[in-house]
């Protein structure tokens, strides 16, 4: 069983610090963590590794992005992997599947791929399911719960309003973990000192077989803004020809005439129905007969 978990880098919240006066946050300040969902999802993976199996850790970012992999790799993980190139700028979620879609097929296919449900900076939730599209599997979100049985996953998922579904899907699978928080075990000296002097492979687009053309989607552009067109309102004039009584009569009522009904007495029914025919034809609701 070879699982892989996507890991990415965020801003600790209790580093981020806002001029008061530019109202720019200070990026000499703001420190990076481990994206509390993929934490969870990282310590999940090692808890369902068989003995046989493996735990690889994939990340997406600068040199910066090392400091997580080491600390996964201290944790327990076989193998890190970090994917970055100097030509990319910021990265979308939809440029981010398809990074990691390449470097699991450079790095070798997994069983299984968890990613955190959000991520804490932007939150889209939509990369699981964009990496599966690419990778051309199956994909399941809101996972509260999965346990791994003969080459598939038993799943229950979060519903809106706090219901669950259980479902089953056949591996491999990605699947974005929406779980209370796990922490990541804590890993010992020598791991430490190991994880602090591995050597982490590099993976830019030359070695995904990927041009920058690859990475470009048409998008939307924006090009003005423009408030809505409000409807034009039809103002009511009285009837001139009228006399001034119905004149302000229709001014007290706003051109809005009285609902006004018929009601058949006597006749047989064939008769009552007749006659509400003629009313629907004369009043357009029913096309009328061509004269034979």
């Amino acid at each position: 069983m070879h699982i892989a978990v996507c890991l990415k880098h965020v801003p600790d919240p209790s580093t981020v610090e806002v001029d008061p006066l530019t109202g720019v946050i200070d990026d000499g300040r703001v420190l990076y963590m481990l994206n509390p969902a993929d934490e969870s999802a990282l310590e999940l993976a090692l808890r369902l590794r068989p003995a046989d199996g493996k735990v690889t850790a994939l990340s997406i970012g600068p040199a910066d992005a090392e400091a997580l992999l080491r600390e996964a790799l201290a944790a327990g993980v076989d193998r890190a992997v970090r994917v970055w190139d100097a030509s990319l700028g910021p990265i979308k979620p939809a440029i981010t599947s398809i990074l990691l879609a390449a470097a699991l097929r450079a790095t070798g296919v997994p069983d299984l791929v968890l990613c955190g449900g959000h991520s804490a900076d932007r939150g889209s939730g939509t990369v699981p399911a964009l990496l599966a599209e690419h990778l051309g599997w199956p994909a399941i979100t809101d996972v509260t719960q999965f346990e791994l049985v003969s080459g598939r996953a038993l799943i229950q998922r979060r519903l809106a309003r706090g219901a669950r579904a259980e479902s089953e899907v056949l591996l491999p699978a990605v699947l974005g973990l929406d779980l209370d928080r796990i922490r990541l075990r804590q890993a010992s000296l020598p791991k430490l000192m190991r994880a602090k002097h591995a050597t982490i492979p590099l993976y830019g687009l030359d070695a995904l077989d990927l041009s920058p053309q690859d990475l470009h989607f048409p998008a939307m552009t924006l090009h003005e803004v423009m408030p809505p067109r409000p409807r034009a309102r039809v103002m009511f004039t009285p009837d001139p020809a009228a006399s001034v009584e119905e004149r302000v009569a229709q001014i007290l009522s706003a051109g809005v005439a009285g609902k006004a009904g018929q009601i058949l007495e006597g006749g047989t029914p064939e008769q009552q129905a007749d006659a509400i025919i003629d009313f629907l034809r004369q009043h357009g609701f029913l096309e009328r007969r061509n004269a034979l």
